[in-house]
């Protein structure tokens, strides 16, 4: 029996994410500035998306960001260390992901640009949602 080969797949094994992710695991290692400057750039992104559609995929990705972005500053804060450095990781590549115009479906073609971007937020939200709901409960 073979496993059907789903969107979230292959994303996740495209060169960008690939490249996100490398990049995620160099930020966590040794670059809290380069941390902040990831997360201010993803929330500008993201209110700027936000501002331009009133469509509620696009308030499910600005809770997300938003909640991703918290965690990544309380981890640099030191104030919230309860998730694997390779979990942060993750997230930290999630963002670059997603502030790249430059992905699996690039972001300058209307609507559909964020769909793989959606796809790859929802699916690490999922992934961690008992740990994000312990830190939405610490906050």
């Amino acid at each position: 029996m073979t496993r059907k080969i789903t969107f979230i797949d292959r994303i996740i094994s495209s060169q960008f994410f690939k490249e996100a992710l490398d990049k995620g695991e160099d930020l966590m290692a040794d670059n809290k500035y380069g941390l902040l400057n990831l997360v201010k750039r993803a929330l500008q992104k993201v209110n700027e998306t936000a501002a331009q559609s009133n469509l509620s995929v696009v308030r499910l990705l600005n809770h997300y960001i938003v909640l991703f972005s918290q965690l990544i500053k309380a981890y640099v804060q030191g104030t919230y260390r309860k998730l694997p450095a390779i979990t942060l990781a993750k997230i930290a590549a999630v963002l670059i992901y997603f502030i790249s115009p430059f992905d699996f479906i690039p972001d300058l073609l209307p609507i559909v640009g964020f769909t793989d971007d959606l796809a790859l937020v929802l699916w690490v939200g999922k992934s961690i949602k008992q740990e994000l709901d312990e830190f939405e409960k610490q906050m």
